[in-house]
């Protein structure tokens, strides 16, 4: 019965139904879209103070965590690095219902800035576990449990608000209890015995971690009828998955020797450079705009001016743009257009539309206006990242997505750290929020991409460049059968 019990709980479905639920609990925080105000009402904090010396802490503490978490998790493998995730959440949502005043909330956002930085960790742990032909599959799985997470928290969250059963600074025990589920289930999570880089289970060829979901699927018998290994290949396997067998210098230069061979045949592809360059400054201006876009919906309408806190509808807005992203990016994830051409073109005009709906919300007087002007940009911005996404992975090995989304994410924060250092921090020029949108910023990305596009026609050509095809054929039935 207990063997039984075992296989069933390594089985890909439950550990994915586990990863999945993880997901969800993890981002149900209902208090997230009223933060802004929540800190200046019950924290003990000012509006230039959130702007100017509380959330940018995040933003350090991200960049300062995200190269050592990212090397961290794969060399602990994956199970800790969520627990800890989950650790940093509630330490999070503890400050947030127990701190007061400047000091206290910066210790908050480093402490937010731990969490977010591992969220690497749950996005890779799912293909450790997996065998690869189930890839796509319980990647659209463990992305939809996030999505459904932050809908579900700004729904709850506008219900409550609006109906006045709780207040701002409530929300924030609802969060705190579902941070705290989500340890629960971390906690119980199997454990991975390989990884990409510290643990592979052989020479230059890594696989999930599905021995057990093997075992079980095995006919009867079976799981103890391997093919014996040759005494030099069980040698190399050991060598490789015990680092206490090699020197630890050893150990590392390998693990860094692995990690090299993928940077070099990701970033040798010029594609894969182009898609990476939006990622990167399209996230970090996302980013900015996530930090400041609640302090700039606080300066055109301010709680202090409503007879009531269900007057605002920052939980509406953030569970539209959740919903519609979703739909928007499962639409366009069906759709077989050809990216390799249509890629810059895409991505300069939707840049520039994005730079023009922040310089809108960054303009306007009217809340509803900045409301829906961030909606819109937020399904942009999810529409192009998905493109990007699938545009890197198809090009690059999917053991080396994840390093991958590290770099990009790395370059981000490091232009994010740049952008608040020079425009929102006091050792800057301390800008108010309106300023700080970045509509210029899109706008200037636009353009960039519009460049690039002018260099691509005219090296092949205008008449060779417009004659690409813009859909792709169907792939035969049998080669989406396989893939399935």
């Amino acid at each position: 019965m207990m063997a039984s019990c075992s296989e069933i709980y390594n089985r890909w479905w439950v550990v994915t139904l586990m990863l999945c639920s993880y997901g969800f609990f993890k981002e149900m925080r209902p208090s997230e879209p009223y933060l802004t105000e929540s800190l200046t009402k019950y924290n003990n904090v000012t509006k230039q103070e959130v702007s100017e010396q509380i959330y940018p802490v995040w933003t350090y503490a991200y960049l300062g965590l995200l190269v050592f978490v990212f090397l961290l998790t794969d060399m602990v493998r994956y199970k800790p690095m969520i627990i800890f995730e989950a650790l940093g959440y509630i330490a999070t949502w503890t400050l947030l219902i127990w701190g007061r005043g400047v000091v206290q909330m910066q210790l908050m956002e480093f402490m937010y800035g731990i969490a977010t930085s591992t969220e690497v960790a749950y996005l890779t742990y799912i293909y450790a576990r997996v065998d690869s032909s189930l890839y796509q599959r319980v990647t659209g799985y463990v992305r939809a449990a996030l999505l459904l997470g932050r809908f579900a928290s700004g729904v709850l969250s506008q219900s409550l608000v609006s109906s006045e059963a709780l207040n701002f600074f409530q929300l924030n025990y609802i969060s705190f209890c579902s941070v705290s589920v989500a340890f629960c289930i971390a906690v119980c999570l199997p454990t991975v015995k390989h990884s990409i880089y510290f643990h592979r289970q052989a020479a230059g060829n890594w696989k999930p971690d599905t021995s057990v979901e093997d075992a079980s699927n095995a006919p009867e018998g079976g799981a103890d009828k391997q093919p014996p290994q040759s005494a030099e290949t069980e040698g190399s396997t050991e060598q490789l998955t015990d680092p206490g067998r090699r020197s630890c210098c050893q150990w590392l230069q390998d693990a860094g020797g692995y990690m090299l061979a993928d940077f070099r045949s990701a970033y040798s592809s010029p594609s894969v450079v182009q898609w990476s360059l939006w990622w990167a400054f399209a996230t970090c201006g996302n980013f900015q705009v996530g930090n400041y876009g609640q302090p700039l919906w606080e300066e055109i309408a301010p709680w202090e001016d409503f007879d009531s806190e269900g007057a605002l509808y920052n939980g509406l807005v953030e569970a539209s743009n959740t919903l519609l992203g979703a739909l928007a990016v499962s639409t366009i994830g069906h759709l077989r257009l050809n990216w390799e051409f249509l890629g810059e073109p895409v991505l300069a005009v939707f840049s520039c539309i994005a730079g023009s709906l922040l310089l809108t919300m960054a303009l306007t007087s009217y809340i509803g206006v900045a409301y829906v002007t961030y909606v819109f940009f937020r399904i942009i911005y999810q529409m192009l990242i998905t493109i990007c996404s699938f545009q890197v992975a198809k090009a690059i090995p999917k053991d080396s997505y994840g390093l991958v989304f590290g770099i990009n994410t790395f370059m981000a924060l490091a232009l994010q750290t740049i952008l608040t250092t020079v425009v929102a921090s006091k050792a800057g020029f301390a800008l108010t929020p309106r300023p700080q949108v970045y509509g210029g910023y899109f706008l200037d990305l636009g353009v960039l991409f519009v460049l690039l596009m002018a260099i691509s026609i005219r090296q092949l050509g205008w008449t060779a460049w417009k004659s690409q095809p813009v859909w792709l054929p169907r792939e035969p039935a049998s080669t989406q059968l396989a893939e399935e």
